[in-house]
């Protein structure tokens, strides 16, 4: 009789270590699924941020060349602009 018991206690313990296993599996699956919500939405963000960089350069750069006397200075700085987008696009093709 209590080799009967045992084997009831140890059925009993698999049973709940099954129930824990399907519940982590469970969670599991939410947190992958949210963890790669969270990196499309950093990968767009970082898009959104360079956008707004580059926008930001070039209104500077058309706000100096408004005030620039100097159009050797000015085509540096649209040269060193372009070569910055450049960049840019390198990073966003990778």
């Amino acid at each position: 009789m209590e080799l009967f018991a045992r084997l009831e206690n140890i059925e009993y313990h698999i049973k709940a270590l099954k129930s824990k296993c399907e519940v982590l599996e469970t969670k599991n699956g939410q947190l992958t699924l949210e963890n790669q919500q969270l990196k499309n939405r950093l990968e767009n963000n970082t898009k959104e941020l360079l956008n707004f960089q580059e926008t930001n350069k070039i209104s500077n750069l058309a706000h100096s060349a408004s005030l620039a006397t100097d159009t050797s200075e000015f085509k540096k700085q649209i040269d060193q602009l372009i070569q910055e987008i450049d960049q840019c696009l390198t990073i966003v093709k990778q």
